[in-house]
């Protein structure tokens, strides 16, 4: 259908000089508001494949909402080929549910995923996405729903009809209800012990009871969502017709669109498929929200309370809560990052630095997140003031209170007399001024469809100032207004502040009779009013308010110079030639590379340093010492951060790891002073003296890392590939059983500090690398000088490679071995219980290595994952509910690959998962989709090919991108920069067959590809599995079991013939029969 537009306007002329992209924001007539986004990209050509090349309708392929992604360390991401994306905004979300069906707006979020009229197959829209290099999602929050994919961008148009036609006529089968619902409540069990989650829900039931906030449940459940209805006698699918015929209508929606056509193909694609949305479906009635007061705090009526809240793990901390009118209107001045600085800059003599000072806290953040649903809203604006206590403070949080009012009271002094500084909003100023500027093309299509799409609702009112603000909304305008800060500054005040208390030490010592339970995730908290008297000692300064110096320093780090070095014109250089070893000396590597591509003021400096024998105690101590290296460069990092560099200070595998990005003008300076910080030696005395606080705070960070089963199951898999693994269980015994005394704790971490990284003779090498807008010269200059702080020697001369010589090999070769699993018929099992008590979810983990590999085998590990997944996720979580989080990756650890499969269920049994994974592997998807014409046809495999042939050939999008992959390289020792190129080419001969031989020899365990495969395809599943010569697969299977959850191991659930090999004692001891990969001459 097409249809005329009822407006049209370029914003062009709004974006950033950087930004080469087109703007182009229409109506369409049925009143549904979208913006254009055309692709500085070149346009792609969909070849020979089309969206329906197999001659099936659209109506037998798949569709989902939520995919999980896993961001594990060793996880291969999967290079994006040039994609299109779009994301539709819809403004209703769960403050609109009916009262008795909480969580009503996210269950449609999942139902509407569920096929349309057009095209009815449950599974349509996934099934496309996924075979052209795509995914799709939904969040809903309390106010808005969004709904985003990404695709390949030769099939943008077919992808937005089929998610056009998905809010034209969606078909919300009574069926897939009750399966999506088990879907709803998997995802509500993941997110049962996330304290951020459970916190903010017993916000929500303090609210004044009449405020829809007060009941906003946005997850959803069993319970709220068929339990209490059927209960009520509620008629659950008819409510949420009601939403949907109510709200999602084209006036109520937002759209935008990425793609690489031209704008005029674009603004074709989305009038013909999306004018069908109705302008009314009966009567059209905004969101409530929008007439909604404040929910809770003074502007609710409610007095200053203190809640004391027990958290999963061990947490300790505060958080001031303020609950604003709502300050939308003020997005061009953003008055909260003003006070947000003030407040928590840690400048000397500042907050931050009396309270770590007096030993009362660790950290304060403050500010306000203005993309936060539950935070900024219409209904109010929260901002927070977050601090991290140590016991002590917890005992004096009243004291560490006052520290704050102190400051707000001198603030708002200063801004009633109008003597608020003004160099702090310039700096600030300057800050959005650079990244607008000078934005790098990094933000994922999707997301940036996501932002665009979500500005666009009536309520932030953007439009109504400048329709061009969309494209500037994070770059702050205009001059300083002190009123609008003394505005904020007005309503921090102590009778309208909400005190929250959260500290694992509260399970002993608050009164079980006074504790109050909240409803859906069953937190345990207290609610109490705070005393006049505290609220009058608040109000006012106190006496020791004379030793804040509020204000913060001058950045010395703001850059001034923007200016691009000048291009040598006689030298014609590839922009793709990857970095060369320039400097080779006894303790230093450097690779360098100077941009030629991009053309930014900037650059990136990265390190190495390299960790003496893999302990646990030289884990441990260098993790300390890294904590206590944030801790003294806390101020600088801060002010790195507002001078819009990124850092990042690390303890990775067996070094320690830092780098450093940002403007190349101020760059060396910042580089040397963090690097003095990170190699300087330090004596027993100094660190004895700041030793407690970082030892608390990694003890802590120990005992939380494994609590998620995620997060354990893959330690354990860690555990057991790598030959010389370090738990986290081994550097916390490390650091409590061999260091009663902390002076002996500081004796060796100073001995860490002087023989490993400063100046012995038994120093480790560092590996270094400089790449962006920095000359040859600088950067050795700026590495010896490093060099010179590590080896306390500063009269080192250059020591460059002459340039008609090849510099010295590399002289680190990567020390982390992998383990060869040993060819089993079941695989090895290793299973432990989770570190909760409570715990629901269990984890079921499987792993296939594949080994170390050429081009050729990483491609068909690739293409493999990427056949994989969608039928995976489909079968798993859609239509079997195992778990709502079911992930397929390729795993490269330490050079060895693996193709890695997880589900996470709270619903079923470790074992019970682990067998029907089993069954789909080793039955399902071999014989229904890898043997099946109808499902892969030669033209759906040459599809799956092509998009990720484009992917891997796709260049570096931006200097961070390239430094990145770069940079692994060097890390991994594996210095093949072409890779990405190499594997590009070896998909272009990835042939079926082959795929077929070794699906059969990883995940199946034959030795020889199946001759008779190709004859299996009539649905004789035997005939495959007899024609195999077995010796078995390196396979891993790790269960973590919820110790809440069900239990049936799987050994009782498979036959004999079919048990696992469990390892029941110390995996260490396992491993010492097991060779490395490094050891084997042939697999």
């Amino acid at each position: 259908m097409t249809s005329p537009l009822s407006s049209h306007m370029s914003l062009d002329s709004f974006r950033s000089p950087a930004d080469k992209k087109s703007y182009r924001l229409i109506t369409l007539s049925n009143g549904l508001e979208v913006l254009l986004v055309q692709s500085d990209a070149s346009p792609v050509n969909r070849s020979t494949v089309d969206c329906n090349d197999d001659g099936n309708d659209l109506d037998s392929l798949s569709s989902t909402d939520d995919t999980g992604f896993d961001e594990e360390g060793d996880e291969i991401n999967d290079r994006a080929p040039t994609l299109a994306a779009a994301c539709l905004t819809v403004d209703v979300g769960s403050l609109a549910d009916p009262e008795g069906l909480p969580g009503l707006a996210h269950y449609f979020e999942h139902m509407i995923f569920m096929g349309s009229e057009k095209y009815p197959a449950e599974d349509a829209f996934e099934s496309f996405l996924s075979a052209h290099g795509g995914s799709s999602n939904g969040a809903t929050e309390c106010e808005s729903t969004r709904f985003v994919f990404d695709v390949d961008a030769a099939y943008l148009a077919p992808a937005l009809d089929i998610f056009a036609n998905l809010f034209v006529a969606p078909i919300l089968r009574r069926e897939a209800m009750e399966r999506e619902l088990k879907a709803v409540e998997s995802e509500f069990q993941r997110m049962r012990n996330n304290n951020s989650v459970r916190l903010q829900q017993v916000m929500c039931e303090t609210s004044v009871p009449e405020h829809p906030y007060s009941r906003c449940f946005t997850w959803g459940n069993v319970e709220s969502l068929k339990h209490n209805p059927e209960r009520d006698g509620i008629n659950v699918r008819g409510q949420m017709l009601q939403l949907f015929n109510k709200f999602y209508v084209a006036p109520a929606m937002k759209l935008c669109v990425y793609g690489c056509e031209s704008l005029d193909v674009l603004e074709q694609y989305v009038t013909q498929s999306f004018s069908d949305i109705p302008a009314y479906r009966g009567s059209y009635d905004k969101p409530r929200s929008e007439t909604l007061t404040v929910p809770y705090g003074g502007g609710a009526g409610q007095k200053p309370t203190v809640l004391h809240v027990i958290p999963v793990g061990e947490k300790c901390s505060i958080r001031l809560y303020w609950m604003l009118p709502p300050m939308m209107k003020n997005y061009r001045q953003k008055p909260w990052l003003y006070v947000g600085h003030l407040l928590g800059h840690e400048s000397p003599e500042s907050i931050a630095s009396l309270l770590k000072q007096r030993q009362w806290a660790t950290d304060i953040i403050a500010g306000t997140s203005d993309r936060d649903g539950y935070e900024f809203g219409s209904f109010g604006t929260v901002f927070e003031v977050r601090i991290s206590l140590t016991e002590q403070g917890l005992a004096c949080w009243e004291q560490v209170v006052q520290v704050i009012f102190d400051a707000l009271h001198i603030f708002s002094s200063l801004a009633a007399a109008g003597d608020l500084p003004a160099c702090v909003f310039e700096e600030l100023h300057s800050s959005s001024e650079m990244d607008f500027r000078f934005q790098e093309d990094d933000i994922a299509p999707v997301t940036l469809c996501r932002e665009l799409s979500e500005r666009m609702l009536p309520r932030h009112n953007i439009q109504q100032h400048c329709e061009g603000d969309l494209l500037r909304y994070d770059l702050i305008q205009g001059g300083f207004d002190i009123s609008s800060v003394y505005s904020l500054l007005s309503g921090l005040s102590a009778n309208n502040v909400r005190a929250v208390l959260v500290a694992s030490s509260f399970a002993d010592t608050l009164n079980p009779n006074d504790l109050q339970t909240e409803r859906w995730f069953g937190t345990k908290y207290t609610v109490n009013s705070i005393p006049e008297s505290v609220i009058a000692a608040w109000s006012q300064l106190s006496n020791e308010s004379i030793e804040l110096s509020v204000l913060p320093t001058p950045n010395p780090f703001m850059p001034r110079n923007f200016s691009v070095l000048p291009l040598e014109p006689v030298i014609q250089v590839d922009n793709d030639t990857p970095p060369d070893l320039i400097l080779t000396t006894s303790t230093t590597q450097l690779w360098y590379k100077r941009d030629r591509k991009f053309l930014v003021p900037k650059a990136s400096v990265s390190f190495l340093v390299t960790l003496p024998e893999p302990t646990a105690a030289i884990h441990m101590l260098a993790e300390l010492h890294v904590e206590l290296v944030r801790r003294r460069l806390q101020h600088t990092l801060e002010q790195a951060e507002t001078a819009s560099f990124t850092t990042e200070l690390d303890v990775r595998d067996e070094a320690i790891e830092v780098v450093i990005s940002g403007f190349s003008d101020m760059l060396p300076s910042l580089v040397l002073v963090i690097m003095r910080e990170v190699l300087r030696p330090s004596t027993t005395f100094d660190i004895e003296s700041e030793l407690t606080l970082a030892r608390g705070e990694l003890e802590r960070e120990y005992r939380n890392a494994t609590l998620s089963p995620r997060a354990k199951a893959y330690e354990l898999r860690l555990q057991m590939l790598e030959s010389r693994a370090v738990t986290t269980d081994d550097k916390l015994e490390a650091l409590q059983s061999k260091y009663g005394h902390e002076s002996d704790l500081a004796a060796d971490l100073a001995h860490l500090t002087v023989s490993v990284l400063g100046c012995s003779k038994d120093t480790p090498v560092i590996r270094c690398m400089v790449i962006g807008n920095m000359s040859r010269e600088a950067a050795v200059s700026l590495v010896l000088d490093v060099e010179a702080v590590k080896t306390g020697d500063s009269s080192l001369l250059p020591c460059e490679p002459e340039p008609e010589l090849e510099p010295e090999p590399p002289i680190l070769a990567p020390r982390c071995h992998t383990i060869a699993l040993p060819p089993t018929t079941n695989g090895l099992l290793v299973r432990r219980d989770s570190e909760r008590i409570g715990e629901r979810n269990s984890v079921v983990e499987v792993y296939f290595q594949i080994g170390k590999v050429g081009p050729t085998d990483r491609a068909y590990a690739i293409l493999l994952r990427s056949l994989l997944a969608q039928p995976l996720f489909h079968e798993l979580r859609t239509k079997q509910q195992l778990g709502y989080t079911v992930t397929c990756s390729i795993r490269d650890t330490h050079g060895v690959l693996g193709l890695n499969l997880s589900v996470q269920s709270a619903s079923h049994a470790a074992g019970a998962v682990a067998k029907k994974l089993d069954v789909f592997l080793h039955e399902e998807f071999p014989h229904d989709y890898l043997l099946s014409d109808e499902r892969l046809s030669p033209k759906r495999f040459a599809a799956y090919v092509q998009t990720l042939q484009r992917a891997y050939a796709r260049p570096d999008a931006t200097l961070t991108e390239q430094s990145e992959r770069y940079w692994e390289e060097i890390v991994s020792g594996r210095l093949e920069f072409d890779l990405d190129a190499r594997v590009a080419t070896a998909l272009g001969d990835c042939t079926r067959q082959g795929l077929l031989e070794r699906y059969q020899c990883w995940i199946q365990g034959s030795t020889s590809c199946c001759n008779t495969c190709t004859q299996s395809r009539d649905g004789n599943r035997q005939a495959q599995h007899r024609s195999s010569k077995s010796h078995g697969t390196r396979k891993l299977r790790v269960h973590v079991v919820g110790q809440c959850s069900p239990l049936k191991p799987l050994e009782q659930l498979v036959p004999p013939g079919k048990t696992p090999f469990i390892i029941t004692g110390d995996l260490h001891d396992f491993k010492r029969e097991l060779r490395c990969y490094c050891h084997l001459t042939s697999d």
